[in-house]
């Protein structure tokens, strides 16, 4: 192998600090447009990758890199990767978490006052000519004394029950079956035992679990129709754990007062999608983790923890812990 390690980077990093990081131990490629067949090409000189969503590391372009040895997601989110490859090669796998508490439930807030304040619709009207008429001032509500329910109640969740209770004095349910009472409680929420308990107490269902299989599609129909027709629905989360053709029948047909999503589930969402033709739905184009800050300590991160696989240390944030003597194996034998 080389003296010097080359790191394939798929389309770029979120910020220059971390390719900056990694150019001083490694070559860099960068693949830009990335698809299965460049990865797969590409990734045949790589001693690492680093995966940004929404590209994705596949177990036949895993398989194909032989001397990979760590692989780092652009996040804390894993689903890019395929995992049971990468152990099954000996391949270390590193997440990036905690760095999208702040900006994750700062932007979650930032929807709910989209839809509590109506800004971007009173600046579309005022600019019409309009914005001092009295039909659009009808729709605006307080968040002080609402509900929120959050479901799944990590890093993130844990800071928007914080931010909702603390900054907003909203009243947080909580459904996650791996926290208890105890744990909701410290971050002001009230644990919910079962779902269904939760959906027609709030007046926003904001969604932070990961993507697994068990969450994947969890918001259905039947979820959809318990909530109040007053009530609005959000995700930051990832887009497939939202069943999409549920969702908008529940828009389409008024089961719920609106939605804000800034996952889908498929990404970039295409031209075409049906998404758009509704007026009471938000969407942005999965940001919500990604401030000034976020990119470039996600970044550092990301970068730091390839060059420590790469020199032979333990990273702090190793996904498939088990693999780790096997990398160590493999590192040896260079």
């Amino acid at each position: 192998m080389r003296n010097r390690p080359s790191v394939l980077i798929l389309e770029s990093m979120y910020h220059p600090a971390g390719e900056e990081l990694l150019a001083s131990e490694a070559d860099l490629n960068i693949l830009r447009d990335a698809t299965d067949e460049t990865i797969a090409t590409a990734i045949g000189d790589a001693s690492a990758v680093f995966v940004r969503y929404p590209c994705k590391l596949k177990g036949d372009a895993i398989r194909a890199g032989k001397n990979v040895l760590v692989v780092s997601t652009s996040g804390r989110g894993t689903d890019a990767i395929d995992i049971a490859a990468a152990s099954e090669c000996g391949v270390a796998v590193v997440n990036n978490p905690g760095l999208g508490s702040v900006p994750v439930s700062e932007h979650t807030l930032g929807l709910m006052l989209e839809f509590a304040k109506q800004i971007s619709r009173s600046n579309t009207a005022i600019r019409a000519g309009t914005g001092f008429g009295k039909g659009h001032l009808s729709t605006r509500f307080h968040l002080d004394g609402r509900t929120i329910g959050v479901i799944g109640c990590g890093q993130i969740g844990s800071e928007v029950v914080r931010k909702c209770t603390v900054g907003f004095g909203m009243r947080a349910l909580v459904y996650d079956p791996y926290i208890g009472a105890a744990a909701a409680e410290k971050v002001g929420g009230v644990w919910m035992e079962t779902l269904d308990d939760m959906l027609g107490e709030c007046d926003f269902i904001s969604v932070h679990a990961e993507l697994t299989e068990e969450t994947r599609g969890m918001v259905n129909e039947n979820l959809l129709r318990q909530m109040r027709p007053d009530a609005y629905f959000l995700n930051t989360a990832r887009g497939p754990i939202v069943h999409q053709t549920a969702l908008l029948r529940a828009l389409e047909e008024k089961w719920i007062a609106g939605a804000a999503l800034d996952v889908f589930e498929s990404e970039p969402l295409p031209v075409d999608s049906p998404l758009f033709a509704h007026d009471n739905l938000v969407m942005t184009p999965h940001i919500g983790g990604l401030t000034i800050e976020a990119r470039e300590e996600l970044s550092w991160s990301a970068a730091n923890q390839i060059l420590q696989v790469l020199r032979g240390e333990r990273p702090p944030h190793l996904v498939n812990e088990d693999i780790w003597g096997r990398v160590e194996g493999r590192l040896q034998g260079r």
